[in-house]
């Protein structure tokens, strides 16, 4: 009874103790996404000569571009980067150097709308002591009418017309068309391009592109809700997602000229299908998230 008794009291300690906390499971390996990689390299002529390589990535409905650093670059320096996430209708600058990002949206386009606006009230009312031919000129530009040459501000004085040759040539391997891209009746660009299906993954391009000028559609309407006023501010002198839009392939070969002498040569190197990490459309862990407009 006794000895019942001993292995009875054995089980109830043996039950009744605490109980060691499961092993941990570990976490799957991120699952890779297929992407197509873009490399191209720019030779700078003008200025102070030198090569740069930057690389294009492509995971439909999702592209990232990296940013060049300026003429005359070594290829060493860090680069930036503008990442299109299209299924969150997002645009992120990512800025290695300050470690930081930025998110542009519809929401921000707003916010910077509304920012620009108030600027413009205070900048109003410094602006009472002018004279009325001053003053009415200053009214135009804070309205978006002209700029200082007399075009709205953030947008070229002419735009860029595209005209597709007749002359044909291999480049770089791709058989391509070239087009002259002209202001004012000047060349300021010539472009040899190859046909989409020349290209891998040239579908996902022309269809992340075309998402591409949309989105930026979509920003330049949410900014003139707020100011009632042209979508200059997104605008700049060289428009990344224009080429895509006005040319019908892809640009191997992009020669850039001011004044008729050559600045600037890019040229497609390769092209290449590859498992891109999980958070290769995400801005760098421990980056800072920067607001736009004044810091």
């Amino acid at each position: 009874m006794k000895k019942l008794g001993f292995v009875l009291l054995l089980a109830l300690f043996v039950y009744a103790a605490p109980v060691p906390p499961p092993a941990p499971v570990a976490s799957p390996d991120p699952v890779p996404i297929p992407g197509v990689v873009f490399q191209v390299e720019t030779t700078y002529h003008s200025g102070s000569p030198g090569v740069e390589s930057s690389e294009m990535t492509v995971e439909k409905p999702n592209l990232k571009m990296e940013i060049q650093s300026g003429r005359g670059g070594s290829g060493g320096g860090v680069k930036d980067e503008v990442i299109f996430r299209g299924d969150r209708r997002q645009m992120v600058v990512v800025d290695h150097r300050e470690k930081s990002y930025m998110v542009v949206d519809e929401a921000a386009a707003r916010a910077m709308g509304g920012q620009m606006q108030q600027a413009m009230k205070e900048l109003e009312k410094q602006l009472e002591g002018l004279d009325p031919k001053q003053r009415e000129m200053m009214e135009k530009m804070l309205k978006g009418k002209t700029g200082p040459g007399g075009t709205p501000p953030g947008v070229q004085s002419e735009p860029r017309e595209y005209k597709r040759t007749g002359e044909r040539a291999t480049k770089q391997g791709y058989p391509c068309v070239r087009y002259d891209v002209l202001r004012s009746g000047e060349k300021v660009q010539e472009l040899w391009v190859t046909d989409w299906s020349n290209v891998e993954g040239s579908q996902d391009v022309v269809d992340v592109f075309g998402d591409m000028n949309d989105f930026y559609g979509e920003l330049i309407d949410a900014f003139k809700e707020v100011t009632g006023a042209g979508g200059g501010f997104f605008g700049a002198d060289r428009d990344p997602i224009e080429t895509f839009t006005q040319i019908d392939g892809f640009p191997v070969v992009s020669r850039d000229f001011e004044g008729g002498e050559l600045e600037s040569e890019t040229v497609l190197r390769s092209v290449t299908e590859r498992d891109l990490d999980p958070d290769a459309f995400e801005p760098p862990k421990g980056y800072r998230l920067r607001s736009m407009g004044p810091q």
